[in-house]
């Protein structure tokens, strides 16, 4: 009963409501969503006494809580902000944010490198970049995709060979970098000039000695393909096409690229092992990269892949998301719905796609897991582990 009462409180306290409904609006939309919960009398009588506080009930209709001496009084002695901070989600999160800025700004090492190795929630090491939006986000946030993560974590073994393309600042590339050793090797594809200086940083300050860098990108032919950056919002925006996703200020230039089968015979060539597992996160060239992948697809040992699907930048790029999936006829494909901010695990388990494009979120990580060969089986352990139905 307390806790009903305390919920209503919050929800109709004078910073929640003002200058928004009138009270006899709030009488008719708010309050009988929560008194739905119960029909005990004295929680009728318990909220109505909250609400008095607030708004008489002796007030005239229309009149507007902003505008009542009561709640400019309340707004006078508590400003929005300090409310806000204290008493909502995003507040206490912002507040933490600010919180976690400050004790980094004393750091003499960032001060003086702009970097700073530190110790996310689940106890692996990332780094801080100072002016790399993505890298401070998982700094403030301590964590980014939980669930892949723990799905990555079951999926990849000491001695296989990985691939992060489109690896940005290097989080996939550090987690993966940890699970093959040891005898395994990363590859790892960021073809952007000024993110691929951040990953070298990532790669040299956490000493990830199996990972093997490329400033490449990933496509459908071998050579140099045009490339879009945005020059004046944050470097994870760039794309093998200019798009709303690139921004308005862009440079465009000439990067080298590759394809997966080009490069999975450049392995082969070498004495390497097949390819277990392949993340990719390429803003919508995901399709085109498959393209160059059909001799690693049809292999006897096809690897399991993390891939983003994002229906809006697929479009973006003349495709749909069957152009996508069409390659992955003989997997199971499982979802994990993309969630704001990023720490946020919205379910202990991956969905199972039912094989229709719309029963796909707009945006989504696509666990792809091949029904033959050696890392089939591997299927088991993300079963047994929970993780996949």
């Amino acid at each position: 009963m307390n806790r009903l009462v305390s919920e209503a409180s919050e929800k109709l306290s004078p910073p929640a409501v003002a200058g928004r409904q009138t009270f006899a609006e709030i009488r008719e939309t708010e309050l009988p969503g929560l008194l739905s919960k119960t029909a005990a009398p004295v929680l009728q009588r318990s909220l109505n006494a909250k609400l008095e506080k607030v708004a008489p009930a002796g007030g005239k209709a229309g009149q507007t809580f902003a505008g009542t001496s009561s709640v400019m009084e309340f707004i006078f002695k508590i400003p929005r902000k300090a409310y806000n901070a204290a008493f909502t989600p995003m507040g206490r999160r912002n507040l933490l944010y600010l919180l976690k800025k400050g004790r980094v700004s004393l750091s003499p090492r960032y001060r003086r490198d702009g970097t700073l190795p530190y110790s996310l929630e689940n106890g692996s090491r990332f780094v801080l970049h100072r002016g790399n939006r993505l890298s401070e986000l998982i700094f403030l946030e301590g964590a980014y995709d939980p669930l892949e993560t723990l799905i990555v974590s079951q999926s990849v073994r000491p001695g296989d060979v990985a691939l992060d393309v489109g690896a940005n600042v290097g989080y996939y590339t550090a987690l993966l970098d940890g699970l093959v050793k040891p005898g395994g090797q990363v590859h790892s594809f960021e073809p952007g000039e000024g993110t691929f200086t951040t990953l070298e940083q990532t790669k040299n300050l956490l000493q990830l000695d199996q990972s093997v860098l490329h400033q490449e990108a990933v496509g459908d032919s071998v050579g140099p393909v045009d490339f879009w950056s945005s020059t004046s919002g944050s470097d994870a925006q760039q794309s093998t096409i200019k798009n709303d996703g690139v921004g308005q200020q862009t440079r465009r230039h000439q990067v080298e690229a590759t394809t997966l089968d080009a490069f999975a015979a450049k392995l082969k060539s070498k004495g390497m092992g097949s390819i277990a597992f392949l993340k990719c996160d390429i803003e919508g060239a995901e399709p085109a990269m498959l393209k160059g992948a059909q001799n690693l697809l049809n292999s006897e040992n096809p690897p399991i892949w993390l891939i983003e699907h994002n229906r809006g930048v697929l479009l973006e790029h003349g495709v749909g998301s069957l152009d996508l999936l069409s390659s992955f006829s003989n997997c199971d494909v499982y979802f994990v719905p993309s969630c704001w901010p990023p720490s946020i695990m919205a379910s202990p388990q991956a969905g199972k796609w039912n094989g229709v494009p719309e029963g796909l979120p707009d945006e989504c990580n696509l666990v792809i897991i091949p029904k033959r060969g050696t890392y089939a089986n591997r299927a088991t352990t993300l079963r047994q582990a929970g993780l996949i139905p």
